[in-house]
């Protein structure tokens, strides 16, 4: 079974995620024997944002030009 996601639900975790990104890295500061696990949380909410906005404005582009919001495929684009 395959869940999908709107699109105003992409933009909204792609928004937290960097809003958290954010406010990780700026307020909280954790480590544990050498390793900062506040590097670690920040870096991760940092890339679910980019993954998560740039899969909106794909969708978002392929809705305004009309084209069939289909899975990627990279036959016939490279």
């Amino acid at each position: 079974m395959k869940m999908k996601l709107r699109d105003e639900t992409i933009l909204k975790i792609g928004m937290f995620s960097m809003t958290a990104a954010i406010l990780i890295g700026r307020f909280f500061d954790v480590s544990y024997t050498g390793f900062s696990i506040t590097d670690f949380l920040e870096g991760l909410f940092t890339g679910l944002s980019i993954v998560f906005n740039l899969t909106y404005l794909v969708r978002l582009r392929r809705a305004r030009s009309g084209e069939k919001a289909a899975p990627f495929s990279v036959k016939g684009r490279i």
